[in-house]
């Protein structure tokens, strides 16, 4: 029985060959659309699940309250914090700090390898973190000075093999031992590094840096012992905090604990947060989720649709099976095999298809996804197996359900066993295009606030710079470079900084005279070159610029932005006595400049207070190379051959400012992706439903359309009569769609100090869109049966 069952089913699939096209392909769209979402929230989700002692690790960080700039979440703390919480806690089992090192010039020999990512860390780094360890005691591989631990790529670059333990390795001016060889970071880790370097190395050399309090540029990690209360351990932060840090601490600062699986997805609030490696934003995960259903929806809805309007041209093979013994039950039975057939047909396909162009998106949306990783899980072929089965078990239930109710009698004799208007059918019209309408509402949203971030005016020039990192020897040499640079014919500015526009500068004390005396603030400070506004175009709206001619500029004169000005409440803010929090009162510098307001951070952050001065003798992180545009390879190399000549030892490496501005948005630029994708999908999806069930509802009133012309309906009459249903509940869906989409994407935009606000026409813009698509799609059935011939569809009346 089963046999017969399979063969009628396939002998129908390849009898209407169009409608099973289209029901197949869209349902595999729909489907591999899902799976690719599934596969992207999966790999966002995994990061630091691997380290089983996961559910007891925390990361301390603080909220930093200063007057003088805004309240900010930080994931750095005091060096002595670890410490001090291990001997003040119970809970605590254990600390492990993490200071990164970022471009560490590592050399064997004659052999010199820049390092990116590494760190100095405790000895207990490896006891609470599970990173793989190939060679080396884990326990105390990290316990001595002059110690590091390499990963196995950093040991092929370094030697050319990985059986390195004991070697020896210059950074520096110091050498150090490996004592341990660790498999390469995985992907998913949020923490990133090519070598761990003993932080008894540094405490050697700074006794009291296990006791040290004040300044914030460690991250601190915390393992709990299991079952630890983590609200009632926090309760007596406070009270830690005003027994190490003074009775005015508690004005400045507090403390929470962040768990560690929450770090990737949960830090987009948290600034100074810079050990998060493909930091993302974990609201997404839910707006991916809901994309993922909707396109789902979309397609099991089509796919339901389709199979019901098809099966009501099947009451003749009905009544004649029922008139020779078939029961319901194996009438029900063959329109659930045929439909569960769709379904599964329809699965290989979308694995298909997923295999093929997966490696497309990743290039896309920067990740290595892959379905074939997960072919050694059962539970996910299992979750795939389930929901292909209930996608055609559900859209083939209500039409066996309703195929099989009918009489037989009624139907051989010809009686009208229709149902009519399907309230049905019309329903999950309504609900396919009330999501497609709201993806490409969503779509437009997305679109517009990044490009409204895109083109900004954040108050500087971040085209055509090229940032260099500075080490001590450039630092010393610096005036040199920028000397040589300058007469290059393709460099146009050259300035520097200890950060980076695009971060969140770091906050230190700023002292002002007032009518009432000295004030004490803390906005954000930065230390620059003194053509740092010229070559960024930086803005003065009163004052003037750094400049050599003035001796006092070299650590006495500030320039500061709007809002720090409008915070000092000063009359006059230019030639105000003014200072770092280390001056003494009555030796203060001066105000020189106040410049308009500039977004030095990212976009999702409200511009915040600001102090820039010159100290060359701090050094400088970062060399900011203005370069011709029109001639950009012939700067570059003129960088180079600079570069090589002053710094040969410590090889150059740069990155593109707007680059850098490109990554802070890289989550948002990949929603906007995901959703233009699917948005595209979701539409593409419901047209070919309805392309469908155009064909079947104008098959379905071909004889009425024959009286209709005969009776004189013109051509344009017979395609509006046609097509108005259709329309009708794509204006429906728009109704009902609207207020709930203007909600979501409010939300969203909330998230962003400076957005767009909501266009109404974008609605308008997109129903139009819908309505257009949907009478393109129908019109090529609608036109036909229109021009047909009446004499064809009455010759048997």
């Amino acid at each position: 029985m089963i046999k017969n069952y399979l063969l009628i089913a396939f002998r129908n699939l390849l009898k209407q060959k169009l409608f099973s096209f289209i029901n197949v392909f869209s349902l595999a769209i729909g489907l591999a659309a899902s799976i690719v979402i599934y596969l992207f929230i999966q790999d966002e989700t995994s990061f630091d699940q691997f380290h089983s002692l996961k559910e007891n690790i925390y990361r301390l960080d603080e909220i930093q309250s200063f007057p003088g700039t805004n309240t900010q979440k930080v994931a750095l703390s005091m060096p002595g914090m670890g410490p001090f919480m291990q001997q003040d806690f119970p809970q605590v089992k254990r600390y492990a700090r993490f200071m990164g090192n970022d471009n560490m010039l590592l050399e064997v020999g004659e052999r010199k390898i820049k390092v990116k990512m590494g760190a100095n860390v405790d000895s207990t780094f490896l006891r609470m973190f599970d990173f793989g360890v190939v060679e080396g005691d884990r326990e105390n591989a990290l316990n001595d000075p002059l110690t590091m631990v390499v990963t196995e790529g950093l040991a092929m670059k370094l030697f050319e093999r990985k059986d390195v333990m004991g070697e020896v390795v210059t950074w520096g001016d110091k050498s150090y031992k490996i004592t341990g060889i660790m498999k390469d970071v995985p992907e998913n880790s949020h923490l990133q590094f090519e070598v761990l370097v003993s932080m008894a190395t540094i405490v050697k050399d700074n006794p009291g840096l296990n006791t040290a309090w004040g300044s914030n540029w460690m991250v601190t990690y915390l393992e709990l012992h299991p079952g630890t209360n983590v609200e009632e351990m926090s309760a007596g932060f406070n009270d830690f905090l005003l027994k190490h840090g003074g009775e005015n601490i508690l004005d400045y600062y507090k403390l929470f604990l962040q768990p560690l699986t929450d770090v990737h997805l949960g830090s987009i609030d948290i600034e100074h947060d810079y050990h998060d490696y493909r930091k993302f934003n974990g609201e997404y995960i839910g707006t991916f989720e809901l994309v993922g259903i909707f396109i789902l929806l979309i397609a099991g809805v089509n796919f339901t649709n389709l199979v019901t309007a098809r099966a009501s041209y099947r009451f003749k093979e009905v009544g004649i099976r029922k008139s020779i013994g078939a029961k319901k039950g194996q009438l029900f039975s063959q329109f659930l095999i045929e439909s569960t057939i769709l379904a599964f047909l329809a699965l290989f396909l979308a694995l298909f298809l997923d295999l093929l162009l997966i490696p497309f998106l990743n290039t896309l949306i920067g990740r290595e996804l892959s379905l074939l990783s997960y072919l050694g899980q059962p539970s996910f072929w299992g979750g795939l197996f389930f929901i292909t089965l209930m996608l055609g078990l559900i859209g083939g239930i209500y039409p066996a359900l309703f195929m099989a109710s009918f009489k037989t009698v009624s139907i051989i004799k010809g009686a009208n066993v229709k149902s009519g208007k399907s309230w049905l059918g019309n329903s999950l019209i309504v609900v396919q295009f009330g999501l497609a309408l709201a993806m490409i509402v969503s779509t437009f949203v997305v679109l517009q606030q990044l490009s409204f971030m895109q083109n900004k005016d954040i108050g500087f020039d971040k085209d055509h710079i090229v940032q260099v990192s500075l080490n001590g020897d450039a630092n010393k040499k610096f005036d040199l470079i920028k000397s040589d640079l300058l007469n290059q014919t393709d460099i146009l500015g050259v300035t520097a900084s200890g950060q980076r526009l695009g971060n969140n500068f770091h906050q230190w004390g700023f002292k002002y005279k007032s009518d009432s005396g000295v004030m004490d603030i803390t906005p954000s400070n930065v230390n620059v070159d003194y053509d740092f506004l010229e070559v960024f175009g930086i803005k003065l709206k009163e004052g003037r610029g750094f400049s050599k001619e003035y001796a006092q500029d070299n650590g006495m004169s500030f320039i500061i932005n709007e809002s720090l000005a409008k915070d000092l409440n000063l009359s006059q803010p230019i030639g105000a006595k003014a200072g770092h929090g280390w001056f003494h009162n009555d030796s203060l510098g001066t105000i020189i400049g106040v410049t308009e307001d500039f977004n030095f951070n990212s976009l999702h952050y409200a511009v915040n207070t600001l102090s820039m001065v010159v100290h060359p003798e701090w050094g400088y992180q970062e060399m900011s190379v203005k370069i011709n545009g029109q001639n950009i390879d012939v700067a570059l190399k003129e960088l180079d051959e600079v570069w090589t000549k002053h710094v040969g030892r410590f090889p150059l490496e740069y990155t593109f400012l707007d680059a850098h501005f490109e990554e802070l948005y890289r989550s948002d630029k990949q929603m906007s992706a995901v959703v233009t994708i699917m948005g595209v999908l979701a539409i593409l999806i419901a047209c070919m439903g309805l392309f469908g069930l155009a064909a079947i509802t104008t098959e379905r009133r071909i004889k009425e359309i024959g009286i209709r012309k005969v009776l004189g309906a013109s051509v344009i009459n017979i395609m509006f009569g046609l097509s108005k249903s259709f329309v009708l509940l794509i204006l429906i869906a728009f109704v009902i769609m609207t207020p709930l989409a203007w909600l979501f994407l409010g939300r969203w935009l909330d998230n962003f100090a400076y957005h767009i606000d909501i266009n109404p026409v974008v609605f308008i813009v997109s129903m139009v869109i819908a309505v257009a698509i949907a009478l393109a799609t129908i019109s090529y059935h609608t036109l036909k049966s229109a021009k047909a011939n009446p004499v064809d569809a009455l010759r048997y009346e």
